[in-house]
């Protein structure tokens, strides 16, 4: 028996190897899909960060844009019915300001294709406090005197 599980006759006995799991139809990825669609695109360009939210199926209204603590929520609610049923749908994005963002400068503006974006100013660098940068001159070289 010993010679059966030996590792010349089964050389990946010895060895676990992960299974990968295959679903060949998923009931709800299309639900999936629809979700990470709503991902903002981050940008960084020119001195400015930006956000970027697809979201053409809500009007100006049903969205909301706030800034809680150090992080800018963006929220979107829409509801609609008919005499078939209702429908409501909400999405809710919150992304960290980076510490070189100017939160007091956050602004939001929507485009007419239906992206909501929101952009803030990049601070310049602080200088440190207590720190000043004392420039080197460049003495003249005196001649040396002749005897």
């Amino acid at each position: 028996m010993a010679l059966l599980l030996s590792d010349s006759f089964f050389p990946s006995f010895g060895r676990l190897r992960p299974v990968r799991r295959r679903h060949f139809w998923d009931p709800f990825d299309h639900l999936l899909q629809e979700i990470s669609a709503l991902d903002a695109a981050v940008t960084r360009k020119e001195g400015v960060f930006s956000l970027s939210f697809p979201t053409s199926e809500f009007a100006p209204e049903e969205l909301e844009v706030n800034v809680v603590g150090d992080s800018i929520v963006v929220e979107g609610t829409h509801s609609s019915a008919s005499e078939n049923g209702s429908l409501e749908r909400r999405f809710c994005q919150k992304v960290r300001i980076p510490a070189d963002v100017d939160a007091e400068s956050i602004q939001s503006v929507l485009d007419a294709k239906g992206n909501l974006c929101v952009s803030a100013k990049i601070k310049k660098p602080a200088v440190e406090e207590g720190k000043r940068n004392i420039p080197i001159g460049m003495a003249e070289r005196a001649e040396p005197q002749q005897k």
